[in-house]
């Protein structure tokens, strides 16, 4: 088996050549053929040769590649990669990474929501300028409503954090059947009901035809003025010119935005001056220990896919993700 590797960032990564997952790998799995660069330097003949690709390849190689027989993406997010006539293969297997970043990023969304609670950003700047203030705004976790858009296993990890502050929690999904761990379940048509008693709103939403700028102007505009946004699903789920004007006109009272819509967020933003604004540059999913968890998550998956089993977090091609 043919095995092309690339790493999900271009110098530093677990997925390097001779590094010690490239050395793992091959001592995991002696029969298979491993190449192994840093990402954007596969070139298309080493896509032709290989019958396993795990990273985010070319797309356009991907056309011509139809050797290909399943691809493995570095990320739980796939946006480029769920539509069908990118692959030259008809019946290639993509599959995603799963379990290995939801608690980190768990850990980051609670984060945020305390900073932005208590004010932090605005207790360092005065710290910044030695300004004593005691007549801060601030709010408490303790007894409100927190709002998920999206159910899955990253939004399980964040409702396990927030339950020990005594919230109530809510979700919005496409059929509002009870989930674990939820208080209530709203249908995506309620989805203006549902934001209208939040004081929290926690996006976890992947980036599909059908989530685009799913949070817009009509959106904020019931939000009640002490909502507090945290996005960690995807930025082009949000209208980032609606968000900048809710922010602005105090619609919603702040937000903690670890996506952008686009990324990386321009210079000129007004995003990046707001007070009750936290930016973090899509990184709250890593960790320590993530670079472990996701090659082991390949691993594991390379191990079926050898045996002939079927693979784990297969993607959806219909729903998009």
């Amino acid at each position: 088996m043919k095995v092309l590797v690339l790493g999900y960032n271009r110098d530093v990564d677990v997925f390097l050549p001779d590094g010690w997952a490239h050395r793992e790998l091959e001592r995991r799995f002696p029969d298979c053929e491993f190449r192994v660069y840093k990402r954007g330097q596969e070139t298309l003949e080493d896509m032709l040769w290989a019958d396993v690709v795990t990273g985010h390849p070319s797309r356009q190689m991907l056309r011509q590649a139809g050797n290909i027989k399943w691809l493995h993406i570095q990320s739980a997010g796939v946006d480029g990669y769920t539509d069908k006539s990118i692959y030259a293969n008809p019946n290639i297997i993509v599959t995603r990474t799963a379990d290995v970043f939801s608690f980190a990023i768990a850990e980051h969304t609670l984060g945020m929501i305390l900073a932005l609670n208590r004010n932090f950003p605005r207790y360092i700047r005065n710290q910044s300028m030695h300004i004593w203030d005691r007549g801060i705004e601030r709010y408490e976790l303790f007894d409100s409503n927190v709002l998920m858009l999206g159910t899955g296993s990253l939004a399980s990890e964040i409702v396990k954090l927030l339950k020990p502050f005594g919230c109530r929690i809510f979700g919005v999904r496409r059929s509002p059947e009870p989930v674990e761990g939820y208080d209530r379940i709203y249908s995506s048509d309620q989805l203006h009901s549902a934001l209208a008693e939040a004081d929290y709103i926690i996006n976890t939403l992947p980036r599909t035809p059908r989530t685009e700028k799913y949070l817009g102007a009509d959106e904020f505009a019931v939000m009640k003025d002490r909502a507090i946004l945290i996005n960690v699903g995807r930025g082009a789920t949000v209208d980032t010119g609606a968000l900048i004007e809710a922010l602005a006109a105090g619609k919603i009272a702040g937000a903690g935005l670890d996506v952008t819509d686009p990324e990386p967020l321009p210079a000129d933003s007004p995003l990046w001056d707001m007070e009750s604004v936290i930016i973090t540059p899509h990184s709250s999913g890593f960790s320590e220990v993530t670079d472990r968890r996701r090659f082991e998550c390949f691993s594991k998956l390379l191990e079926k896919f050898l045996a002939g089993e079927p693979l784990d977090y297969q993607v959806d091609f219909s729903r998009g993700y």
